[in-house]
């Protein structure tokens, strides 16, 4: 078995810390759980904790750049036309990314539902998806990225995303990509009957 580099060695004690923080706050609750409770069950020193993730909310929202890079990635893989085909490709291809996390995105889900306190992280995290998702689809359409037409498709898929989220919290899907297809069927026909007022 080849040696770990110490790049892999510190990304593998980052990941079993942050699992083990998920799993206190879930069984816990944030509030009732410190640093150093986080420390102790995961057997790493205070110092390493803060040089990993800063704070401790900061372990809770670690997932940001990962899902970053891949509503970006998502993003940046759209056909080259048919706006509404790109925003569901885009959508779709994440929704597939969040299928592959789902356990991860149920415990977070969870601990953030019951800390209305972390919601406005929550939507700081969900902004920085919506621009991402409006920056990719306008460098895929070829136009500058303060086009309205992608910051309101953007705008769309982050509604999308939420319902979806939403829907398969409630148990109504299997996966995040058929919450996501059947959110965006749903918004499309809404839209289209709205557009008759």
């Amino acid at each position: 078995m080849p040696t770990r580099t110490h790049t892999e060695r510190r990304d593998l004690s980052r990941a079993q810390v942050e699992e083990t923080a998920l799993e206190l706050f879930h069984t816990h609750g944030v509030d009732a759980v410190t640093v150093e409770q986080i420390c102790a069950a995961a057997g790493i020193a205070p110092a390493t904790f803060y040089r990993y993730f800063g704070t401790k909310d900061g372990v809770l929202f670690a997932f940001r750049p990962l899902f970053l890079e891949a509503i970006r990635a998502a993003a940046a893989g759209v056909p080259a036309s048919g706006a509404n085909a790109q925003l569901k490709s885009a959508l779709v291809t994440f929704a597939e990314f969040l299928d592959e996390h789902a356990d991860a995105l149920r415990k977070r889900d969870a601990i953030v539902t019951g800390n209305p306190v972390l919601l406005a992280n929550t939507l700081l995290v969900q902004r920085e998806w919506e621009q991402e998702l409006a920056t990719g689809l306008a460098r895929a359409r070829g136009v500058p990225d303060t086009d309205p037409e992608a910051w309101w498709d953007a705008a769309i898929g982050l509604v999308v995303i939420r319902a979806a989220i939403r829907r398969w919290r409630a148990g109504d899907t299997a996966t995040m990509r058929l919450s996501v297809i059947e959110a965006m069927s749903e918004a499309v026909d809404t839209l289209r009957r709205r557009s008759g007022c």
